[in-house]
C-alpha cells in the first residue's frame, strides 16, 4: 500500500479532466468503522468528479426520508433490540436503493456511497445477529464496482471521538484564539478542529447531542468499535476491499482515492 501512495503535492495532477467517451455508471463505496473519515472523503470526491464534468450522486447511511427520523428517535431513546435496529437499517437501504442508487445508475451517473451493506454486516454481527441471515436480508442490493475501506484502529476511533467531545465542551476555535491574542500551536489546533467537524457530518443524532462522555460510555464505544473492526478485517479479502490507511492526512487519503478512481474510470 505504501508504494502506491502519492505525496500531497501530487494531487495537482488530477486537475486535468479525465473525461473520456463511453462513460459508464459506477457505484463506488467508502466503508470503515466510526470516525474513519468516510463522509469528508465522499464530499471531496464529489467535488473533484463534478469539477471534471462527471454527473455524481451521493448517498449515505440512515438518510432515507422515510426512515431517518425513526432511526434518529430510536438512537436517543431506550435501546431497541438488535433485530429491530437491523430491520430499520435495511428499510433505509431498500428505500435509498429504489429512490437514489438505481435511478442514478440508470442515468449513467457515478454514485458515491458513504457506507453500504458492509456497515450492516459489521454492525449486525457486532450486535450478535447471525451473519448469514443478515447477508441474505440485503440480497436485493446493487453490487458495487469498487469498495474502499478506510482503515483506522478502534483506539484511533476513540481518540477522535474524545477530540470531538472536547470541542463540544467549549474549547475555543481558531477565531476565538485570535481574539484572545493566542497564536502558534493553539491556532493550528483550532484549524485542525475544522477537519474534525467535517468528519463528524453524518454522525448519529445521539452522538451530536451528547453533552458529556462518561468513562462507561467511552468504554462501550471502544468495545463496539473493536467488534466492528474484527468484522471488517474478516471482510477485506472476501469482498476485495481496497484498503487505505485512514490515519493519514485528509489530503493524502484523498490523493490515494483520486488515483484509484482515475484508474477505475479509465479501465474500459
Amino acid at each position: 500500500m505504501a508504494g502506491d501512495m502519492f505525496q500531497a503535492n501530487d494531487s495537482a495532477s488530477f486537475a486535468t479532466p479525465v473525461l473520456h467517451t463511453e462513460r459508464r455508471p459506477q457505484l463506488i463505496v467508502l466503508e470503515g468503522i466510526d470516525l474513519s473519515g468516510r463522509t469528508t472523503q465522499v464530499q471531496l470526491l464529489r467535488d473533484w468528479l463534478v469539477a471534471q464534468r462527471y454527473s455524481v450522486t451521493t448517498t449515505a447511511w440512515r438518510t432515507s426520508p422515510l426512515i431517518s427520523d425513526v432511526l434518529a428517535r430510536a438512537r436517543i431513546g431506550p435501546p431497541l433490540r438488535p433485530l429491530t435496529y437491523s430491520m430499520l437499517y435495511c428499510a433505509d437501504h431498500i428505500d435509498r436503493t429504489q429512490r437514489v442508487i438505481r435511478p442514478a445508475l440508470e442515468r449513467g451517473e457515478i454514485v458515491l456511497a458513504d457506507r453500504y451493506i458492509y456497515t450492516a454486516f459489521a454492525r449486525d454481527a457486532a450486535r450478535g445477529l447471525d451473519s448469514s441471515w443478515v447477508r441474505n436480508l440485503y440480497r436485493f442490493s446493487v453490487p458495487p464496482d469498487k469498495i474502499f475501506y478506510l482503515h483506522i484502529t478502534p483506539e484511533e476511533a476513540v481518540k477522535r471521538r474524545m477530540a470531538l467531545q472536547n470541542q463540544r465542551e467549549g474549547q475555543p476555535d481558531s477565531s476565538q484564539l485570535k481574539k484572545s491574542g493566542k497564536s502558534g500551536k493553539d491556532s493550528k489546533d483550532g484549524k485542525d478542529g475544522k477537519h474534525h467537524k467535517q468528519q463528524e457530518k453524518g454522525r448519529s443524532l445521539a452522538l451530536a447531542q451528547t453533552s458529556s462522555l462518561s468513562q462507561e460510555a467511552l468504554e462501550s464505544f471502544r468495545n463496539f468499535e473493536k467488534k466492528m473492526y474484527s468484522e471488517y478485517q474478516q471482510m477485506q479479502k472476501e469482498f476485495d476491499f481496497s484498503v487505505i490507511e485512514g490515519d493519514q492526512s485528509i489530503s493524502e487519503v484523498q490523493t490515494m482515492l483520486c488515483r484509484a478512481i482515475t484508474h477505475l474510470l479509465l479501465d474500459r
